[in-house]
């Protein structure tokens, strides 16, 4: 039903180079999948909440695509880590984010560049790209309702914006076993109703 772009580096979007070629991109493969059934998706991180021309990057794609063809995949770390309210962000985007991604986290220092290691062209993780400022920022994934997030306010956002899904994803958790985590976030999103 859907189909996501995980990553896109910031060289294609606009102000950093052939935007218009992204665009034209965006709108062929996403009338593909749309003649087929499926509905294009844009997952967002931290570095598209730079701004061009006193507009965030990833407003710029999503403005530049019917939005019939791109829909929105929001990650709700990537735009608190970036210095935004995701619950306000979601909202932006009534109407167009069936999905939402809950993530959770800690952090000492907020935009301090990427926690993340960077996707490499042929899709895996770029080792040789492995962030620095992950330690000096003090971040660290947590499972939901475990970190700064305000949950239930990001929640009701998605519902106010008609998500379908909401999906819980922890990129990596360090301080237990994943399934752990995985537990922890469910236990936590049934304390609260949901």
């Amino acid at each position: 039903k859907y189909s996501a772009v995980p990553w896109m580096g910031v060289e294609k979007h606009q102000g950093h180079g052939d935007f218009e070629n992204t665009v034209a991109e965006f709108n062929k493969v996403g009338k593909t999948l749309k003649d087929g059934g499926i509905q294009l998706l844009y997952h967002n991180h931290d570095f598209e909440f730079e701004k061009y021309e006193d507009k965030f990057l990833l407003d710029w794609l999503y403005d530049s695509v019917s939005e019939d063809l791109l829909k929105t995949e929001i990650d709700v770390c990537w735009v608190r880590y970036a210095g935004y309210d995701p619950a306000e962000y979601i909202r932006k985007y009534t109407g167009r984010s069936p999905i939402v991604h809950l993530k959770d986290f800690e952090c000492k220092n907020f935009n301090m560049g990427p926690v993340y290691a960077l996707i490499s062209s042929d899709g895996g993780s770029d080792e040789a790209k492995k962030p620095e400022s992950k330690d000096e920022a003090g971040f660290m994934f947590k499972p939901v309702g475990h970190g700064v997030q305000d949950i239930p306010a990001i929640l009701a956002a998605a519902e106010d914006a008609g998500a379908e899904y909401v999906i819980v994803e922890q990129d990596s958790s360090v301080e237990r076993p994943a399934m752990e985590a995985a537990k922890m976030s469910r236990d936590y999103l049934r304390s609260i109703g949901q």
